[in-house]
C-alpha cells in the first residue's frame, strides 16, 4: 500500500472556472483496484470498472467495491478558506475518507454530490483521497430492479471546490444552489423570483445580487436583495421582471440568457453563473402539448445512458454527437430513462431545443427474480432523496418539462402507490411550474397519481402484433376513464443491422433472431396507427440506440440490448431511424432504399421499399424504370417487382426544386435474388 503514495500524483493547478470561487479538477492521477484483482491501475477519470465485461455480456461481471486513491497538495494558503469535493456522478454507494478520517456516504448512481472536507485537510502539506465505490446489489438504493447495467465507478467527473465561508450552494443537494422560478411567462413580461441557497459559518446578513443578460451580452434584469443569513444553510428570494422576453420555442427558436447570482457578505464573495430560459408549457387531453400557447406535438425517442466500449462514460463530445443524431432524425423530444445523465447532456438539450422527460430511479422489471420496489423506510427514503436530487440539479434547464416518477412498476406483492403519492407530493412542493408523469404498462389507480401518463407498449415485440395498437388506441378513445387521461404513448421493438427476413413473423425478443425489417415494421405500423392524433401529448419512439445488458444475446450480439434506432456504438442508423428521418425531418431531402444492407434474398417477386421525405420517387431495376409511385408516411412502395436470377441492379430517384434550378436524389443497391427455397 506504502507504493500508491508514491505513484499518486499532486493536484496541479487548473484555472477557476468562477470568478470568486476556485475549481480544480481532480480527475487526473487516481490509482485504482477491486477486491477481485491483486494489483493497482492508474486511471484518469471519468472511469468505470465494467466497460469490459459487462459490455461483453458476462452476467457474472464484478458487483461490488472498488477503491480510488489519489494524493493532493493543500496549500498553505487555502486555510480559513472553505473545501469541497464534488463528484458528478458514481455507481451506486460512495464513501469518502481523507487522510484516514470517514467524510460521509452518498447512495445512488445518478446525481451529482459533494462533500465538504475543510476540517479533514492537512495545509501547506500532502492529503490522501480515499474514495470507495461500490455497485453492489442492494434493496435500499434506487434502481433495484437492474433494468440497466450497474456498470460502478467514479464515471463522471470530480473536483474541489475552495470557497470563502458564506457561499452559494452546497446545501447537500449538488445544484448550483440557484433556481430560477419563473411565475408568470407571456409574450410580453416574465415575472419570477430566484431562489437562492447560501451555506454560511455564521449568521449575519449578505447582499445577493441577480442580473440576466440576453444572448447579445446585454443586461436585460439587475437587482439585488439584502437578507439576513443563518449559520448553516438559509434559502432568500430575489425577484425579476424581463420585459419582452425572447422565450424558448423548442427546436424552432431555443432561445437562452445568462444568469449570473453574486454573494457580498463582508470580505466574502461569491458568483454562480449559468443559462436558462423562459417558456410556458401545457399537456391537455385534447389538445396534447402546447408550449408558449401553442401546439407543438412532441415528437420523441427514449435515451438510455451507456454506450458502447465506454459504458457510461461520456465525453461532452460524444454527448453532442447522440443529441445531433436525435435532431437528425427530426426528434423535437427525449425521455431520459432510468435517472439523470449527464449536466452537459441537458445544457446541450437547451440549445437544440429538445423537450425532456426526465425520468427518476424508480424503474421495474420484466424478471421474476427482481424486483423493482422493496416497501422499506431506506428505499422510500433513497428514492426521495434521489428525485429531491435530481429536481435542484436540474431546475434551470427550459429543456426539462416533466419529471417523470415511475416506469413500469409491477403490481405483485407491496403496493407501490403510496410510494409513488409521496414522490408526487415531493415533486409538486419542490418544483410546482413543473408536470410530473409515470411510464405504465398496466391498468389501474396507479395511472391517475401522475399528471401525465406514458402507456409503455410492447405489440408487435413483447406480445401481440404491432396492430394490435390501433385496438387499443381505439379503447382508450372509447373508455371515459382513459379518455380523461392525458396519454402520451411508448414503444419499441428489436432489430439487427445484420438480419433480414424474407417472410414477416414476430421473434422472440429472448432468442438471437431479431430481424432489421420486423424491427421497421413494427415502428411504421404504429406510426400509422398513432401520428396525427391530438389524443397524445407525446409520442416516445424506443430506443434511440442500443443499450448495455449483460443478460442479453438479442441480435446475436451478446450483451447488447438491440432496441435501438441506432447500433449501440453510433456508427449504423438502422432502418427504422430513417423512416422516423422520413416523417420528422423536413429539413434534409433524401432517399434511401430500405434493407440495404441485406442484398441477398430468396425469391424473384419482392416488394422494395424506399424511405424518403419527398412526395414520389421514380423506381429502376436493371436499367428499366418501374414508374413513380407517392409516398406514404415517409414510405414509398413497389409491389410484385420481377427480379432476375442472381445479380439485380436497383437506383431509385426523386426531384426537388431549389430557386429556378432542380437537382435530382438518388439511392442505389445491389440485390442477390435466389430462387424461393421455402415451400
Amino acid at each position: 500500500m506504502k507504493k500508491w503514495l508514491i505513484l499518486c500524483g499532486l493536484l496541479l493547478a487548473a484555472l477557476p472556472v468562477r470568478a470568486d470561487r476556485e475549481t480544480y479538477d481532480l480527475n487526473d492521477g487516481w490509482m485504482f483496484y477491486t477486491y477481485a484483482q491483486t494489483d493497482s491501475v492508474s486511471v484518469s477519470l471519468p472511469h468505470t470498472w465494467n466497460d469490459v465485461d459487462a459490455l461483453a455480456g458476462r452476467a457474472d461481471y464484478y458487483r461490488g467495491a472498488g477503491q480510488y486513491m489519489k494524493t493532493i497538495a493543500v496549500p498553505a494558503e487555502w486555510q480559513g478558506r472553505r473545501i469541497f469535493i464534488r463528484f458528478y456522478g458514481a455507481g451506486t454507494v460512495t464513501d469518502l475518507l481523507v487522510n484516514g478520517r470517514y467524510v460521509g456516504r452518498h447512495r445512488g448512481g445518478n446525481n451529482a454530490f459533494e462533500f465538504e472536507v475543510t476540517d479533514f485537510l492537512n495545509y501547506g502539506d500532502k492529503n490522501l483521497l480515499w474514495v470507495t465505490v461500490s455497485n453492489a446489489a442492494r434493496t435500499d438504493v434506487l434502481p433495484t430492479s437492474e433494468a440497466e447495467n450497474a456498470y460502478g465507478g467514479l464515471f463522471r467527473g470530480v473536483e474541489v471546490v475552495v470557497t470563502d465561508p458564506a457561499v452559494i450552494g452546497f446545501d447537500g443537494w449538488g445544484g448550483s444552489g440557484v433556481r430560477m422560478q419563473a411565475r408568470k411567462v407571456k409574450p410580453e413580461r416574465v415575472e419570477g423570483t430566484a431562489v437562492v441557497a447560501v451555506n454560511a459559518l455564521r449568521g449575519g446578513s449578505c447582499q445577493i445580487g441577480l442580473t440576466i443578460r440576453d444572448a447579445r451580452d446585454s443586461i436585460v434584469w439587475r437587482g439585488s436583495e439584502r437578507h439576513k443569513i443563518d449559520s448553516g444553510i438559509s434559502e432568500m428570494a430575489v425577484p425579476f421582471e424581463v420585459e419582452q422576453p425572447h422565450l424558448w420555442r423548442g427546436t424552432e427558436d431555443p432561445y437562452l440568457y445568462r444568469v449570473t447570482v453574486t454573494l457580498a457578505e463582508g470580505e466574502n464573495a461569491d458568483t454562480v453563473a449559468f443559462r436558462t430560459g423562459f417558456r410556458s408549457f401545457a399537456a391537455d387531453a385534447e389538445r396534447g402539448f402546447t408550449l408558449n400557447g401553442e401546439p407543438y406535438p412532441l415528437r420523441g425517442v427514449v435515451l438510455w445512458r451507456d454506450q458502447a466500449v465506454y459504458g457510461p462514460v461520456f465525453s461532452e463530445a460524444q454527448l453532442r454527437r447522440d443529441v445531433e443524431l436525435i435532431r437528425e432524425m427530426g426528434a423535437n423530444a427525449v425521455r431520459v430513462a432510468g435517472g439523470s445523465h449527464a449536466q452537459e447532456f441537458y445544457d446541450l438539450c437547451d440549445e437544440a431545443g429538445l423537450v425532456v422527460l426526465a425520468d427518476g430511479p424508480f424503474v421495474g422489471t420484466a424478471r421474476l427474480d427482481r424486483r423493482g420496489y422493496y416497501n422499506e423506510p431506506m428505499f422510500h427514503e433513497n428514492g426521495l432523496q434521489q428525485l429531491h436530487e435530481e429536481i435542484y440539479q436540474l431546475y434551470n434547464h427550459p429543456s426539462i418539462v416533466c419529471w417523470g416518477l415511475f416506469a413500469d412498476p409491477k403490481m405483485i406483492g407491496d403496493d407501490p402507490r403510496p410510494f409513488v403519492e409521496a414522490l408526487q407530493a415531493k415533486a409538486k412542493r419542490l418544483d410546482p411550474s413543473r408536470l410530473t408523469a409515470g411510464v405504465s404498462n398496466q391498468d389501474g389507480d396507479i395511472n391517475n397519481i401522475t399528471d401525465l401518463i406514458v402507456w409503455n407498449h410492447s405489440f408487435g415485440w413483447g406480445v401481440g402484433q404491432p396492430e394490435d395498437i390501433a385496438i387499443w388506441r381505439d379503447q382508450l378513445h372509447s373508455d371515459p376513464d382513459w379518455k380523461r387521461l392525458k396519454s402520451a404513448v411508448s414503444y419499441r421493438a428489436g432489430g439487427s443491422p445484420y438480419q433480414y427476413a424474407d417472410r414477416l413473423q414476430r421473434p422472440d425478443p429472448q432468442r438471437s433472431w431479431h430481424p432489421e425489417n420486423w424491427q421497421s415494421h413494427v415502428h411504421q405500423v404504429h406510426y400509422d396507427a398513432l401520428a396525427g392524433d391530438p389524443a397524445f401529448w407525446a409520442i416516445f419512439v424506443g430506443d434511440m440506440f442500443d443499450r448495455g445488458d449483460a443478460d442479453s444475446e438479442a441480435g446475436g450480439n451478446r450483451g447488447v440490448e438491440d432496441c435501438g434506432l441506432v447500433s449501440f456504438d453510433r456508427r449504423i442508423r438502422k432502418d427504422a431511424f430513417w423512416f422516423y428521418k422520413a416523417n420528422w425531418n423536413k429539413q434534409e431531402p433524401f432517399v434511401r432504399f430500405a434493407g440495404r444492407r441485406h442484398g441477398r434474398r430468396d425469391g424473384m417477386v419482392q416488394t422494395i421499399s424506399v424511405y424518403s421525405n419527398l412526395p414520389v420517387a421514380e423506381l429502376f431495376v436493371n436499367g428499366v424504370s418501374l414508374g413513380t409511385e407517392v409516398a406514404h408516411n415517409g414510405v414509398i412502395t413497389w409491389k410484385n417487382v420481377a427480379m432476375r436470377t442472381g445479380a439485380n441492379q436497383l437506383s431509385v430517384f426523386s426531384v426537388i426544386s431549389q430557386g429556378d434550378d432542380y437537382v435530382t436524389l438518388e439511392d442505389d443497391m445491389n440485390i442477390l435474388c435466389l430462387p424461393n427455397r421455402r415451400l
